[in-house]
């Protein structure tokens, strides 16, 4: 009965199976190229690059051509062809565009469907607004990429875009479509209606049987398109999106805090439905499930609460710099869950893990590389290094340091914001 009373509710287009999009919103499809094709050929001149691949680079030069990064290096070992147009900021400071492992500003807002508990049918691609007011200002905080997922009102909101900030048609600024699946566990999603999912024990309950349905909808399709079973399955637009989750090609990212849930989220996604998972808040003491996340090799990006009052030891203690004291090596990372934190305000996030204990140099790659390598789209973001995504954020100084601030930031090879000639917006 659900199926059906879905089915006739909501638009062919919602329903669009993941093949039936254009190939820039699949998993594997590339960006649009032909937004790339008009980038102009630029050769930026820094003081310092950061490029969170490797050591950092004093007096450095970055090429750009086509929207991607072509050489980067010490300045005196870069020559620089007659065609491009040379930028001297040689008193600045460059870093990859930062990465936002867990944001609700892509769009209209409308993020939330409050009638079921599970809905493997929603998508935030309809509600994807490219250069709205807080995409504007998030991009003068150097945020040039973010996760944009449904809300936490529900335990599985739906299926989220990784996207770029910066202008542009849907295809210009989609990474990835379906980008990865939302679950809340806990917190946000609790009732009091009295109806199954309310508490823990419900939500565990309709997680669980949303997925097994999905699982078993994706293997009779991969048993058909092996060969293993003769009999076509039936289409169920539903449930085609689990298809790229349940082949590992995109990530479960999970709302997720607390050492109770954290430890349902490792026994019930990771465990039991074998996918890749993100922790995407994992606050409070979490930290104490260390050595069993890393066992599973799962990330985890901390926020928006950076730090808890421990009562055991009666003092305040830094949540990403619990994780670093336990030998945690999973990719690490911090997040806004804009608007709760401004999206701009991502590099404060890491600002405040410093303070707690994070290293300086930890804190850059839990801004940039981390949450790309988390989300599975390191190979287009989060460093600067040859092939990637021209996304590259120029400042005053480090932006761990509240003192200085963005100056110009590119995204795919276009200067999309600069305070030489945009009002300063952050």
């Amino acid at each position: 009965m659900r199926s059906l009373l879905l089915l006739s509710c909501l638009s062919l287009c919602t329903l669009l199976p993941a093949q039936d999009l254009p190939r820039s919103a699949t998993p594997s499809g590339p960006a649009s190229l032909s937004a790339r094709a008009d980038k102009p050929n630029l050769a930026l001149h820094l003081g310092k690059i950061i490029t969170c691949a490797g050591d950092p680079i004093d007096q450095g030069t970055i090429l750009i051509a086509k929207g991607k990064i072509e050489a980067i290096g010490p300045r005196r070992e870069i020559k620089v062809p007659a065609d491009y147009t040379e930028i001297d900021l040689s008193d600045r400071f460059a870093m990859p565009g930062l990465v936002e492992a867990h944001s609700h500003v892509g769009g209209t807002g409308d993020l939330n469907e409050m009638v079921f508990q599970t809905n493997p049918e929603l998508r935030v691609l309809d509600q994807i607004r490219p250069n709205n007011e807080q995409l504007k200002v998030a991009v003068a905080g150097g945020v040039t990429t973010i996760c944009f997922i449904p809300g936490s009102g529900t335990n599985m909101g739906g299926w989220g875009a990784m996207m770029k900030t910066g202008p542009g048609k849907l295809e210009d600024v989609l990474i990835r479509f379906p980008g990865v699946l939302k679950i809340a566990q806990a917190g946000n999603p609790e009732r009091r209606g009295g109806e199954v999912g309310s508490g823990y024990m419900g939500m565990n309950h309709v997680i669980r049987e949303s997925l097994r349905e999905g699982m078993g909808y994706v293997k009779d399709w991969d048993d058909f398109e092996s060969g293993r079973r003769t009999t076509k399955p039936d289409l169920n637009p539903r449930l085609e999106y689990y298809k790229p989750l349940f082949r590992q090609e995109v990530p479960v990212v999970v709302h997720t805090q607390g050492y109770p849930i954290v430890m349902s989220t490792l026994r019930i996604l990771h465990d039991e439905m074998n996918l890749k998972v993100v922790i995407d808040h994992g606050t409070f003491d979490s930290y104490l499930l260390s050595d069993e996340i890393k066992k599973r090799n799962i990330p985890v990006m901390v926020g928006p609460r950076g730090f808890r009052y421990d009562p055991a030891e009666g003092q305040i203690k830094g949540i990403v710099a619990e994780y670093r004291r336990r030998n945690f090596t999973m990719p690490l990372g911090v997040n806004t869950d804009a608007p709760v934190v401004p999206q701009e305000e991502l590099a404060f996030q890491a600002t405040m893990a410093v303070r707690m204990g994070w290293t300086e140099e930890a804190a850059f790659r839990g801004l940039t590389i981390e949450p790309a390598k988390a989300l599975m789209v390191a190979h287009r973001v989060g460093s600067l290094e040859v092939g990637k995504d021209a996304d590259i954020v120029i400042s005053t100084g480090s932006i761990l340091d509240p003192r200085h601030y963005v100056t110009m930031v590119l995204i795919d090879g276009a200067i999309i914001y600069d305070v030489k000639k945009d009002r300063r917006r952050f």
